[in-house]
């Protein structure tokens, strides 16, 4: 059973499943260039059936996510072409006048710059006006149809919450054991929080379904008010956080506390607010930026703390899965690995929206009498194209690249270099990763034992804020000596945050948050990815230091280079000076 998975959202994504086992997925992001990129994600299937062989006329099935997608995001692409300034414009201009003036201002007269009608691949005449989402739907189905020249009985359409709980779960290593499965996110069908369990063989059962877990929208827009772009920068935020404390952050702190509330399984407001952004505005003006990081961060891990534990003592389930956009937030996921009654946490690679074409695809496989049992475990997080070395090679020559030098290396040659305070960006021939995580083989990497890195790769290379932290990849037979994880929980995915040990202190000091120790770390194996397990080996023979310092290949606000091309446009744009590309190292001559 062959079938195509499409998220025709934000970031825009496909997957190809075949007989339950993932074969390709990525984001439209990494082809197209543009970060965040909303619709059909045209080039990703193509990228799709270019590297499996397969054709249009192969595909069974088309499983797609969403019913209540707003026509308004789809005809200014939102997340992809809204700036902060844009973002705050819709404030003032739309829900301020929604929310405060009881108007009913109109979004697309509001944003009449960001659309070309005239580019708009959607049939219009189904979409009665700007709210319509089932009109849109229609629209949505048929210029896939059309597009893919697929009958429209072929297509189907999946629960948002949904897909993010199958995704999560059959990614699980730990789904043969009950598994309790919560999503969360900013909103996906009229819903923003869920908890399901699963019995191995079994499809999920949901517990609880709330639309009032306003969270990620609370989290989003906090990130507006203290400058930084929302859905993109939550990130920032939780950097940040760890700077203050309970001493200056206390008060922004109680603000966010009189508002949600966790009830038994879902939520309350304890003081119902009309909004999630003017309310709070209103409330934290005069507020350090820090301030208001630490109290939104702490209020955030004290809900989904509790939330989860009411969860694991409502079924007695312990062995925990989290998916939705919320479960990026890896420092409130370091306090939820460490409940006392919680035995293992996963999450997978990629929860955020990009995974549920994913979802989608294996819900329908299920649908049309698939087994569980027969659906494989993905043993990592490498969904992407991939690259021959002939290929990589032809590229190389196809390119100007008279500035640069270019020679055959193996690992320990680059391994030299690193030990040498260089970074070095690998761009591998073996398959991308799926989702925002860097994890090897499209990173920039550099000796984890340097601090100095940290500010040479912040200014010449990602140029990005200067409190961001970097992340370690660690040899799993090293991660012992660096990770304090008691519980043995998987980190092979960038996913969780964990307390550092003295040794990682001394060795991986550019890889911890500068400020309180912590690690999100990727625990590298063999099995996972035997290349960059051998140049950190190569790496440890010459440092004994297992581990690298690794951060995404691309320049801030891009996404991660998709191709060769690429790779080598992003060494010329900024400061890096070596690029490792499959079997070749290329440097700039003026080293």
């Amino acid at each position: 059973m062959i079938i195509l998975g499409v998220w025709d959202g934000t970031p825009s994504s496909a997957a190809l499943i075949v007989d339950g086992k993932i074969l390709i997925a990525l984001s439209e992001e990494r082809i197209s260039r543009t970060k965040n990129a909303y619709g059909f994600p045209k080039n990703s299937i193509n990228n799709i059936l270019e590297q499996t062989g397969y054709k249009l006329s192969d595909i069974d099935e088309v499983a797609m996510s969403t019913a209540s997608l707003s026509p308004t995001y789809f005809y200014t692409s939102r997340n992809a072409t809204f700036s902060i300034k844009d973002y705050w414009k819709e404030q003032k201009e739309y829900w301020y006048k929604k929310f405060y003036e009881g108007k009913d201002p109109k979004y697309l007269e509001i944003f009449s710059d960001k659309i070309n009608y005239a580019d708009f691949p959607y049939d219009q005449s189904l979409i009665k006006n700007e709210k319509d989402s089932s009109g849109m739907w229609k629209a949505r189905k048929k210029h896939l149809s059309e597009s893919l020249g697929i009958d429209q009985d072929k297509i189907s359409l999946h629960d948002h919450h949904t897909c993010h709980a199958c995704y999560g779960y059959l990614m699980s290593p730990y789904r043969e054991k009950d598994s309790l499965i919560f999503t969360m996110d900013g909103n996906g069908d009229n819903t923003n929080g869920t908890i399901s369990k699963a019995k191995f063989g079994e499809q999920l059962t949901f517990v609880s379904r709330s639309s009032n877990f306003n969270l990620g929208r609370i989290y989003r827009y906090a990130t507006l008010l203290l400058g930084m772009r929302p859905a993109d920068h939550e990130y920032k935020v939780m950097g940040l956080a760890a700077y203050n404390s309970e001493k200056y952050g206390k008060e922004a702190y109680e603000i966010y506390k009189e508002t949600l509330a966790v009830d038994g399984l879902t939520f309350r407001y304890k003081n119902k607010v009309k909004d999630h952004f003017f309310y709070f505005k209103e409330k934290l003006e005069g507020q350090r930026f820090d301030a208001i990081a630490y109290g939104l961060q702490r209020f955030t891990e004290e809900i989904l703390t509790e939330w989860i534990n009411n969860g694991i003592e409502h079924t007695g389930i312990k062995n925990i899965i989290m998916s939705g956009g919320v479960a990026q937030n890896i420092k409130a996921n370091k306090c939820i690995s460490e409940l006392d009654n919680l035995d293992q946490l996963f999450i997978p690679p990629g929860p955020g929206d990009e995974s549920i074409c994913i979802g989608a695809a294996w819900l329908q496989f299920l649908k049309k009498g698939g087994d569980i049992k027969d659906i494989p475990i993905q043993t990592n997080g490498y969904f992407g194209p991939s690259f021959t070395s002939n290929g990589i090679k032809s590229e190389l020559e196809r390119l100007d690249l008279n500035q640069f030098t270019i020679k055959e290396v193996e690992p320990k040659d680059v391994a030299k270099l690193l030990a040498n305070s260089e970074v070095v960006a690998r761009f591998s021939k073996e398959p991308m990763e799926f989702g925002a995580r860097a994890l090897g083989n499209r990173s920039i990497l550099a000796d984890p034992r340097k601090q100095e890195t940290i500010n040479y790769i912040n200014k010449l290379v990602k140029m990005r804020d200067f409190w961001m932290p970097f992340a370690p990849s660690i040899l799993e037979e090293r991660q012992d000596d660096y990770i304090v994880n008691p519980k043995n929980i998987d980190s092979r995915y960038m996913a969780i945050g964990f307390d550092s040990t003295p040794l990682a202190r001394e060795d991986l000091s550019a890889g911890l948050h500068p400020f309180d120790k912590t690690m999100r770390p990727q625990v590298v194996t063999a099995k996972d990815n035997l290349g960059y397990h051998s140049l950190i080996k190569e790496f440890e023979k010459i440092t004994g230091v297992g581990a690298l310092l690794n951060t995404s290949f691309n320049i801030h606000g891009e996404p991660i280079v998709g191709s060769p091309s690429d790779a080598i446009d992003t060494l010329r744009r900024c400061g890096l000076k070596h690029l490792y590309i499959g079997d070749f190292l290329v440097s700039k001559k003026s080293i």
